[in-house]
């Protein structure tokens, strides 16, 4: 059956016509029902976390806070959906403030319930809007004036050099910090430590900046500083050692099979010259060997031996060994 051209434009311009009807009529009701949808959902009951910001104001030039009052609190309110979208995109509830001079005192310490600051924002809230709970449930903060001491920096973590390298210098910058805290916590802290470094596997001179652990009650200033790790490569070195003796009776003298051992240990490069023989000592006493008989082979150790080195051991670890009268 052949179609004329006339009856196929006619059936598509019917087809579009429906399907244009049809589609307005679809976004129609899809749009309907998602405002209904949307109406009965903001007429639900929920809870929601509003954050506000809290500020301190009226602090004196000679005071030192060495603990600050938290930015902002977060309020847990309950109301129909409508009213707590607009509390969390719309109506700004404003700021919490809390006057320093109101609560000022030689205690150094003030601790405020937050329900009672937030009666500042009470009045801002609908009628039918009910807090639920706080967080945090106090809002607390530290000062003194001016009261403060010196204490050493440490480092707390993990820090490794690669297989191939060695660790030389660790050093921090500044080495002391200062930390304000009333009397009674000044008296309890010692040093000031780093929050954990993880350096693993250094194979160059690494810095980094590091904030110091906060303490409870304290500021230090800086709060954060500067750790250099200084890393060299390593090699393997070899030297002679001669063993001696302590402690022998008059007239008896030690013999060692062989006399002189190889020291080999690991070094790093920038160390190499520096180490040399006479900075180890191989020492064996009478009463070890007279513990020893009726063996005559000895394990020997290490007395003194250089900072910086590592992996040493002995070759040989185990000698021979006589003791002999003296001739006269």
């Amino acid at each position: 059956m052949i179609f004329s051209t006339e009856r196929i434009r006619k059936a598509k311009k019917f087809l579009t016509e429906t399907l244009n009807k049809n589609f307005w009529a679809f976004l129609f009701f899809l749009f309907l029902s998602a405002g209904f949808w949307l109406f009965l959902t903001l007429e639900d009951i929920y809870e929601v976390e509003i954050a506000v910001p809290v500020s301190l104001r009226n602090v004196p030039e000679n005071v030192v806070l060495t603990t600050e009052p938290p930015r902002q609190i977060k309020i847990r309110v309950r109301d129909h959906g409508g009213i707590l979208l607009r509390y969390r995109y719309g109506r700004t509830l404003g700021k919490i403030t809390i006057d320093y001079n109101e609560y000022a005192s030689n205690a150094g310490h003030v601790a405020l319930p937050t329900a009672a600051l937030a009666s500042q924002i009470a009045n801002k809230l609908q009628a039918g809007t009910t807090i639920v709970g706080y967080s945090p449930d106090t809002l607390e903060y530290f000062y003194n004036f001016g009261l403060h001491k010196t204490v050493p920096v440490r480092i707390n973590g993990t820090i490794s050099a690669d297989s191939l390298y060695c660790i030389t210098d660790i050093k921090t910058q500044p080495s002391a910090v200062k930390v304000y805290a009333a009397r009674e916590v000044l008296d309890t802290i010692k040093a000031a430590y780093t929050t954990p470094l993880n350096l693993k596997n250094l194979s160059e001179r690494t810095t980094v900046s590091v904030p110091l652990a906060p303490i409870r009650g304290a500021k230090t200033v800086p709060a954060s500083v500067k750790t250099t790790v200084s890393v060299d490569q390593m090699t393997e070195k070899s030297l002679p050692v001669r063993i001696e003796h302590i402690n022998f009776p008059a007239g008896k003298t030690l013999k060692t099979f062989p006399g002189i051992v190889n020291v080999v240990f690991q070094v790093g490069l920038r160390q190499y010259r520096d180490i040399t023989a006479d900075k180890f000592a191989i020492v064996v006493s009478y009463d070890e060997l007279t513990d020893l008989r009726p063996s005559n082979r000895l394990r020997l150790n290490l007395k003194t031996q250089p900072d910086g080195i590592s992996h040493v051991r002995i070759v040989p670890d185990e000698v021979e060994f006589l003791i002999e009268d003296d001739e006269y």
